[in-house]
């Protein structure tokens, strides 16, 4: 009898200590996924906010980030954040589940594609003309009327804004990238650029046009930038993730 109550003992003991695992260790577990080191950073060539220069990754974007990673002990930083032209980054970011792409300006057309962290900070995107063109008008109707051409960065804010408004396929002319459509710009190929105000400012500087080549003729909208996130994605990373945004933008107010 002493023996079977023995083991009858151990054996409660076994199952308290396997009962107790089992309890904790769904937490546990999502504790140990609940890691932003499990994302994929994207991004792309959209000055101020998220830029290459001397082969390195910078801007106000990257710096926040940075800091996001700092202020949730995530093993990463600058050197991990992928780059790559917007097109590719931007299916990645629909297709690819743990994907954040960044900086994307938040529509109402985007809206259900992904999650958001946010805001980074606030964009005006317009439509921008040659400093010595006569171009004038009151609204994209006029522009459509008047049959002028717009260059665009597929799945850009830019030409999302033309689309939504119904501006005709011939009448917008695809660029591969923000210089690219700054040459068709002042080159004379286009009449319009559909594009940042802001970063396509800090573009003309950086391809060595005077300050004041381009003028914004008419705004096609006022957002914010935020980070896309995947919505296959852990919705609690993302809660993560925001969170830290939060925390950091209350520590440092002018980041």
């Amino acid at each position: 009898m002493g023996a079977t109550k023995s083991a009858r003992q151990a054996l409660g003991r076994i199952v308290t200590v396997l009962f107790v695992w089992l309890t904790c260790a769904p937490f546990s577990l999502a504790d140990e996924h609940k890691s932003l080191s499990s994302l994929i950073f994207i991004t792309e060539e959209y000055p101020p906010y998220n830029y290459l220069a001397n082969q390195q990754l910078n801007g106000i974007s990257i710096e926040l980030l940075e800091t996001i990673f700092e202020a949730t002990n995530t093993p990463l930083s600058r050197h991990d954040i992928r780059y790559y032209p917007w097109v590719r980054g931007y299916e990645l970011a629909l297709n690819q589940p743990n994907t954040v792409l960044f900086s994307t300006t938040r529509t109402p057309a985007r809206e259900p594609n992904f999650q958001w962290v946010g805001p980074i900070a606030q964009d005006q995107v317009v439509l921008l003309a040659h400093h010595d063109s006569p171009l004038a008008i009151d609204s994209i109707a006029q522009a459509i009327e008047r049959g002028l051409t717009v260059t665009v960065i597929r799945e850009d804010i830019g030409a999302q804004a033309l689309r939504e408004a119904s501006y005709p396929d011939h009448l917008i002319l695809p660029a591969i990238d923000n210089r690219s459509a700054l040459h068709m710009l002042m080159r004379g190929r286009v009449d319009l650029w559909a594009y940042s105000a802001d970063v396509a400012a800090w573009i003309v500087e950086s391809e060595g046009y005077p300050k004041n080549s381009l003028i914004p003729i008419h705004t096609l909208s006022e957002s914010s930038l935020y980070f896309a996130i995947n919505q296959a994605t852990d919705h609690r990373l993302v809660v993560l993730m925001q969170e830290a945004l939060d925390r950091v933008k209350m520590e440092h107010p002018h980041r």
